[in-house]
């Protein structure tokens, strides 16, 4: 057969995306790295998944002769479609060991839409033409095959990266575990399912376990811990409708806590900001406001809050103004960043470090680089070549595939973090700005906002003191930020629902007579509250009246109410005139956010005649009253006079009584001595000494 040879290491500019009609799966790559006398097996699977059938498909085994030298050709390999470079099919291993018939060669058998079919490979590098040792090369698989009635051509690609190795052959390698889950513990303390029990189980425990096997550095979420925690002490999870079951993952909560716990004693771990929250991608969206919230949200009594703080950017948001940001807010210890344009060593500033995360999520979109084989390939590969170079080669470990694909070999050797910043020199940039998407999609403000409020609602309601409630708010809205979230709506509506469903109403309910009459201007009446929930809740009644001014209800003092309680409380209407008035009773919380349950009832007020009476005859009463207390007081005081004169008649006259007697006749013989030719004055004084007179 006559080989088509094309110059392989094309640009993307230069090679025509095709559109595939199968797709291609790598499975397993043996080995990974090796020798160039070493065999090399690919094995995998192919899916028919376009609309027609095909006859005759065949995988080859696919090479590019061309060696990647360093990393900036790696980076453009990643980034461009599965036809670069275009490559050579390669088909003379012995025993035809490099194709693999998936349907027969005389096109007796269909390969069907959706039809699936396993492949298995081999090629030899050496006789490949992939000759240089300490080198990496591009391998993979070629599907060819016959379209309909369309002539045969090649339908489905995929590459992987090999790293051929010698004696010589050295890497550095530092793996950072991330020990981080989507949080899943609802505000009434349950969990919205076992999700985490499970995560523990397959992923969280194997990559504890590799934190202690491998000397690596961990990075621990704290909302994680205190999840865990809870579960340990002994949860309960979401059921049908408003029950719950007992959750089944105490032990298994228990066990991970074991493990975990002396890592944080270590030296080799750092926290992550709570729940894991995505705080470079709430400064870019211009929220840096929310970051306090998040640096709250880390209660002192968590075994992670003494650890140094951590940063990972891997999906490349970080630029200068977030970083300032951040390090001003945060005060990270230390950043870990895809973002970085030169990653020539570490960053140190404003006393943070920022260090460069191996390139592997930015693939341009393209799957083929996404199996666990492949990632095995790309991390071997950028480790020998960034080693090279002098650059740190430190990449995230969240998954137990991060754990095989990071696994150590003869030539690669696992540093833990320190040993990188420690011996890194200075020489990483960040972009002075950086547009595009961020993690963080609407509607994140809202639902951020909207689980701050109804946190702050539920605290309220069950009478959290002002530093818990403050506290619980700043949790639930640094997890609505966890980058872990896929769906950020959905998670809200999950753990919220003890919530919202009492403020729709469920779980407590009001119970009221239909009416109400009163008898005089105040009375007290009763209203019923039943609480259904779990939880011992603080509620008042509020009423609202369609005519005030003649009949007003205060809200009622908070009270109490123990879970599956029924307690009464009392509530006084004010009248001011007679007459049929209809109210809305709400129950409330103490603050006044009104919950569901509401009851409508009348009051009437028909005794208010009476009460004008009362008003009148007490009124009457206090006037005559006044009036007989003024007569005696006049009384008394003419009484006081009389006694007062009477000694005065009894007594004899004395020199100053005959003076005072005479007071008013002594002036005028005054006078008249005076002026005796007065002609105005009186007639002749009659002589009172004369006998006559």
């Amino acid at each position: 057969m006559v080989l088509a040879t094309v110059v392989a290491g094309s640009s993307p500019a230069q090679a025509r995306a095709v559109p595939e009609l199968v797709k291609v799966a790598i499975t397993s790559v043996t080995p990974p790295t090796g020798d160039p006398k070493t065999p090399i097996t690919i094995k995998g699977t192919v899916t028919n998944t376009s609309s027609v059938s095909m006859t005759w498909v065949q995988a080859s085994f696919w090479r590019s002769q061309d060696e990647i030298n360093d990393t900036r050709d790696l980076s453009d390999l990643l980034a461009s479609p599965a036809t670069v470079p275009v490559g050579m099919r390669w088909f003379r291993e012995p025993n035809e060991a490099s194709i693999f018939n998936i349907t027969d060669p005389e096109a007796n058998q269909t390969f069907k839409p959706g039809d699936t079919g396993s492949f298995s490979v081999t090629g030899t590098p050496a006789q490949m033409g992939l000759t240089s040792p300490n080198a990496v090369y591009a391998v993979g698989i070629h599907v060819q095959a016959s379209p309909g009635n369309q002539p045969r051509r090649t339908v489905g690609r995929a590459r992987v990266l090999t790293v051929l190795s010698d004696a010589h052959t050295s890497a550095n390698l530092a793996p950072v575990i991330v020990l981080s889950a989507p949080p899943s513990r609802r505000i009434d303390g349950t969990f919205t399912d076992e999700s985490l029990s499970d995560d523990i189980t397959h992923r969280l425990k194997p990559l504890a376990e590799a934190a202690h096997t491998r000397n690596a550095t961990v990075l621990v979420d704290p909302s994680l811990i205190d999840e865990v925690r809870a579960m340990a002490s002994g949860y309960r999870v979401a059921g049908k409708g408003p029950n719950t079951v007992v959750g089944t993952g105490q032990e298994r909560a228990k066990e991970w806590l074991n493990l975990v716990e002396p890592l944080l004693s270590s030296g080799r771990a750092y926290r992550l900001p709570y729940g894991n929250a995505d705080v470079v991608g709430a400064v870019r969206q211009g929220s840096p406001r929310l970051l306090p919230k998040v640096k709250h949200a880390l209660d002192p009594s968590n075994p992670a809050a003494h650890l140094p703080l951590a940063i990972i950017d891997p999906a490349a948001e970080l630029d200068n103004s977030s970083f300032k940001t951040l390090a001003k807010e945060l005060s990270p210890s230390v950043i870990l960043t895809c973002a970085a344009s030169v990653r020539k060593g570490v960053r140190e500033d404003s006393g943070v470090k920022i260090i460069g995360l191996a390139d592997t999520v930015r693939t341009g979109g393209h799957p083929q680089s996404n199996s666990d084989p492949q990632r095995r390939g790309i991390l071997l590969s950028q480790a020998l070549l960034m080693t090279r170079e002098s650059i740190p080669a430190v990449t995230l470990v969240t998954t137990v595939d991060d754990v095989q694909a990071t696994a150590p070999i003869s030539w690669l050797h696992l540093q833990n973090l320190s040993t990188v910043l420690n011996g890194a020199k200075p020489g990483l940039h960040l972009p002075e700005s950086r547009a595009g998407d961020t993690i963080l999609k609407d509607p994140w403000w809202q639902v951020q906002h909207d689980v701050g409020i109804d946190a702050d609602g539920w605290s309220d309601l069950v009478g959290a003191s002002p530093q818990t409630a403050s506290l619980t708010s700043a949790k639930f809205v640094s997890r609505s930020l966890s980058s872990s979230l896929k769906d950020r709506e959905a998670w809200a509506v999950d753990v919220m629902r003890p919530a919202s469903e009492v403020i729709a109403g469920n779980g407590l309910v009001l119970h009221s007579a239909s009416q109400f009459v009163m008898s005089s201007s105040r009375n007290d009446f009763p209203l019923t509250i039943t609480n259904s929930l779990a939880q011992t809740v603080r509620v008042k009644v509020v009423v609202t009246s369609e005519n005030p001014q003649r009949i007003d209800i205060p809200d009622t003092q908070v009270v109490a109410i123990q879970p599956k309680e029924t307690q009464t409380i009392k509530f006084a209407p004010k009248a001011s005139s007679n007459g049929v008035v209809e109210m809305q009773a709400h129950l409330s919380t103490p603050s006044g956010r009104l919950l569901g349950s509401q009851a409508n009832f009348v009051v009437k007020a028909t005794q208010m005649d009476d009460v004008g009476w009362i008003i009148i005859v007490v009124s009457a009463l206090v006037l005559i009253i006044a009036t007989v207390l003024r007569i005696r007081q006049v009384t008394a005081s003419s009484r006081r006079d009389t006694e007062t004169a009477a000694p005065d008649a009894e007594r004899p006259a004395t020199k100053l009584d005959d003076i005072s007697d005479d007071a008013r006749a002594a002036p005028a013989r005054k006078d008249q001595e005076a002026v005796p030719g007065d002609e105005s004055a009186p007639g002749p004084l009659t002589n009172i000494d004369d006998p006559t007179v």
